[in-house]
């Protein structure tokens, strides 16, 4: 026996859970449970990680000059010193929240948000507010309507995981001004660029119209470097020196490095996996509601269709499962009757749509 015990808020978390993989399959899975990148990494970050495997009895640059150079240069930002890179963008939501939220503090979301927020709030011990979605859609009435004075930051994805529903610029803007100075406003932007570039560059330009934003960005998705984890934040200058006093001396690797460096700098991945995601992501969607599985439009890599009740969604899943098609049950995260299914290369994109057609033409 021992005396040592946690905090207690610590033994309230709830641990995040992962889409996971799927144990004694047949042949092949069909892995689209998780949104990563159907075609993998870049063949550029692949190489370069090769090449950056030769030094890593080095320590890497600790302040990641090259790395945030190359991020700066590629989403049209001044000053690379503003920019915050990091082990996955957990990371920056674990190090905001321990810089600016803690005992008696409150972290807000909308109802069906990502849950690393809900994680990284109650590890720190504030309380996690969580506000209604219309639609499966955040709106700025019901954010403010959950705004109190003890209220330090709120993280909005936007695109939303896993609904992919998301707010319009425009409205991100009239949040933006209607928040109280004392609220830290984190637009999580993880799916950003399946939206486009002028998105990512509206959301960009939010940081520098009020002090009080930051944008977070991560390299697990679009990039295909979900394992590497790497991620980054653009933030105001007071936010990122804050960010920099607690942030480890060599939190990114150097492989997860020169990867990020060399996917970053080359567009033409990034826009022909948008396009794909864009092309695929349409007909998923399409496919889907012609089944009668009720599908909302999705702004990211993934769609989110409904099986009418809890109980026909988990026999979907168990159907995929025993066709060795693993997709992601999102009951967790207050949608019981949907499933969240990745968009993949087209033959797993086909080979799920199949297998839900004798689904749906069964039950």
């Amino acid at each position: 026996m021992t005396d040592i015990r946690p905090l207690p808020h610590i033994l309230k978390t709830k641990p995040y859970v992962p889409g996971g993989k799927l144990a004694g399959a047949k042949g092949p899975v069909v892995m689209l449970a998780s949104n990563e990148n159907p075609f993998g990494p870049n063949p550029l970050a692949i190489e370069a990680m090769r090449e950056a495997a030769a030094s890593v009895h080095v320590y890497p640059d600790p302040t990641y000059g090259a790395l945030r150079e190359a991020i700066a240069a590629a989403a049209g930002i001044k000053d690379p010193n503003r920019i915050a890179v990091s082990s996955g963008s957990d990371e920056i939501i674990h190090l905001l929240t321990q810089c600016y939220a803690g005992l008696g503090d409150e972290i807000l979301q909308t109802e069906h948000a990502f849950s690393m927020y809900a994680v990284s709030a109650t590890a720190h011990g504030a309380a996690c507010i969580s506000v209604p979605e219309t639609d499966l859609t955040a709106g700025a009435n019901a954010i403010l309507g959950g705004v109190s004075e003890r209220t330090r930051i709120l993280f909005l994805a936007n695109p939303n995981n896993p609904t992919g529903t998301m707010m319009p610029v425009e409205a991100l803007a009239q949040l933006q001004d209607a928040l109280p100075p004392h609220v830290l406003f984190v637009i999580d932007g993880a799916y950003a660029e399946y939206v486009g570039p002028d998105y990512e560059a509206a959301i960009r330009d939010l940081v520098d119209r009020r002090p009080n934003t930051v944008m977070m960005r991560t390299f697990s998705k679009i990039h295909g470097l979900a394992a590497a984890r790497l991620g980054w934040a653009y933030l105001p200058q007071e936010i990122a020196e804050t960010f920099q006093r607690i942030r480890g001396p060599f939190n990114v690797n150097s492989l997860a490095v020169a990867a990020g460096i060399a996917s970053i700098s080359d567009p033409a991945f990034i826009a022909m996996s948008r396009e794909h995601n864009s092309l695929w992501r349409a007909k998923m969607i399409d496919a889907l509601n012609a089944m009668g599985l009720t599908t909302p439009v999705s702004h990211a890599n993934f769609v989110i269709p409904d099986f009418g009740s809890a109980e026909r969604a988990a026999d979907a899943h168990a159907f995929l499962k025993d066709r060795d098609i693993l997709v992601r049950a999102v009951g967790g995260y207050g949608l019981p009757t949907r499933l969240r299914i990745s968009v993949g290369s087209a033959d797993d994109n086909e080979a799920v749509l199949a297998a839900l057609k004798d689904f749906t033409a069964s039950r």
